[in-house]
């Protein structure tokens, strides 16, 4: 009996190296090495962690409106997109899910955002690319799944060097609102389910939540872990703007960041109710909260 050929493109990116990494530990173990794993990446030179995984064959794939697309999806049953981070994210997901759909893909997994959902947050840098995606992709007419995530509780070792040197974290958010967050590791998780058996989740849509927090939450946890005190400091959003900008981010870049951290404040960030439940209704595990994230990284921060 033939493989299942299931599809990761943009496998180098956080998400999809997550998810390609679970499916392919688990396809043996768990779904009965009943799947054909390929990973999509533009430069298959540097993906030689993917390569080394069991069972994956690294393909060069690049989104966007590739003629070549089409005859390289062709035999696939279920793609899963990892939406870039680009400026342009909306149009070349689409395409990429055009060629899907005319290479006779089955099934679509597509990466997206919390603030599409109507009872969502709203971010508004973000929010009118998730929708347009979304509207997109359902216009299709091709079976799929939408994974809507949160913020990368994984961008937080962002702040590593600021807690080493100044036993500090510094942000414009308000430490008491909540964040509702995603830990890859767990998003990864549930996309391998997904993909590994997509006739239990089309035309659904799921919020990928590990954790509700707070910056204050945070900083607390990472002063229980670390031993020490790690006080958080809030800053402008301006101040934070020129932060960014040193940093080399672009303008559109650094108004995202400025962005998500009104939306923290205005307190629009916490998904809560069955929603924050489909991480645990996918995968059959509890996600992973702040806490024990924290535990599991200490050692980068001291």
């Amino acid at each position: 009996m033939a493989k299942q050929v299931v599809f990761v493109i943009g496998a180098t990116g956080s998400i999809g190296a997550a998810t390609v990494t679970e499916l392919a530990l688990a396809n043996v173990e768990k779904y009965g090495d009943k799947l054909d794993i390929r990973a999509g990446v533009r430069n298959p030179e540097k993906a030689d962690k993917l390569k080394a995984l069991p069972g994956v064959s690294v393909v060069q794939a690049e989104m966007g409106p590739d003629k070549n697309l089409v005859e390289t999806f062709k035999g696939v049953h279920t793609l899963f997109i990892n939406t870039p981070g680009a400026m342009n994210r909306g149009p070349l997901t689409i395409a990429t899910a055009e060629a899907a759909k005319s290479a006779g893909v089955k099934h679509l997994v597509v990466v997206s955002g919390v603030s599409a959902s109507s009872s969502g947050p709203k971010s508004d840098s973000l929010t009118h690319q998730w929708i347009e995606i979304e509207s997109a992709i359902k216009q299709l007419g091709v079976p799929y799944t939408f994974l809507r995530l949160p913020w990368f509780m994984d961008n937080f070792f962002g702040l590593a060097g600021e807690i080493k040197s100044k036993s500090s974290i510094s942000s414009p958010a308000d430490p008491t609102k909540p964040l509702t967050c995603i830990v890859v590791k767990d998003a990864g998780s549930a996309g391998a389910e997904v993909l590994a058996d997509p006739s239990k989740h089309v035309n659904k849509a799921y919020s990928m939540i590990s954790d509700c927090i707070s910056y204050g939450d945070l900083a607390a946890a990472f002063s229980e872990a670390l031993g020490r005190e790690i006080k958080y400091v809030r800053m402008s959003y301006e101040d934070a703007r020129k932060m960014f900008l040193g940093m080399g981010l672009q303008e559109w870049q650094v108004n995202i960041f400025v962005d998500f951290y009104k939306a923290v404040n205005s307190g629009m960030l916490a998904v809560t109710g069955s929603d924050a439940d489909d991480i645990a209704n996918i995968t059959g595990k509890k996600p992973t909260d702040l806490k024990t994230w924290v535990s599991m990284v200490a050692g980068a921060f001291k």
